[in-house]
């Protein structure tokens, strides 16, 4: 697909004539070739060379004399075309690069949008299939759970619970892994079946639940 900034024909021939007489290839005072012979040389109209011609009297480059026809007038203005030109096209890669940062974030959220939706119609499924209970139960200092990890314990395996996240000292713990060490004071927060509560706090060696976070209660 096209640019569609592409530059025009005659400024990319006027660019190539002001790099030649910027670089020196071309110097002050020389006459440039004909119309005719100059679109010959790029293979285009003579009208595109007369509006390249015009680009480059325009910024002072070149100068249109009778019976002569173009001449160059100023290395130094030429380099000023040239860098003003680089500059330009540099923006405008920028500018292109942007639209398209922008195009895939366009493109990714919407992905999200569908994967998010997906995961709730999902979620619902599984929900009516097979409920989830959350509850919150706090590890004391007398557990015999503190020191050993979550490996050690094998705790899914003794309690059918999943531990989304322990919060410890303010700060929450997502996804704790096997090596995950229980500390007096943690706070585990667990999904599981509706008796997950009960058989978590026999676990563990407790009475009692977090209060509010299930209904689960044995008196000590």
């Amino acid at each position: 697909m096209p640019d569609k900034f592409e530059t025009p024909v005659y400024a990319r021939i006027a660019l190539d004539l002001a790099r030649k007489i910027a670089s020196g290839e071309l110097v002050a005072g020389n006459r440039l070739s004909g119309r005719s012979l100059l679109s010959s040389t790029y293979r285009v109209s003579p009208e595109t060379i007369r509006r390249s011609m015009h680009l480059l009297e325009d910024m002072g480059i070149v100068r249109a004399e009778s019976k002569v026809g173009y001449v160059v007038l100023s290395r130094e203005q030429a380099q000023r075309y040239v860098e003003r030109f680089k500059s330009k096209v540099d923006l405008q890669a920028v500018r292109n690069e942007i639209e398209s940062l922008l195009q895939q974030k366009h493109t990714i959220e919407e992905r999200i949008y569908e994967l998010m939706d997906y995961l709730a119609r999902q979620a619902d499924r599984l929900t009516s299939v097979n409920p989830v209970y959350p509850c919150e139960v706090q590890v004391d200092s007398h557990s015999p759970l503190v020191g050993l990890t979550l490996s050690e314990t094998k705790f899914w395996q003794n309690t059918g619970g999943t531990i989304v996240a322990i919060r410890r000292d303010g700060r929450t713990i997502y996804s704790p892994g096997p090596y995950a060490v229980f500390q007096p004071g943690d706070l585990l927060l667990i999904t599981g079946d509706e008796s997950v509560e009960q058989r978590v706090l026999d676990y563990i060696g407790q009475t009692t639940a977090v209060p509010g976070s299930g209904d689960t209660t044995q008196d000590a």
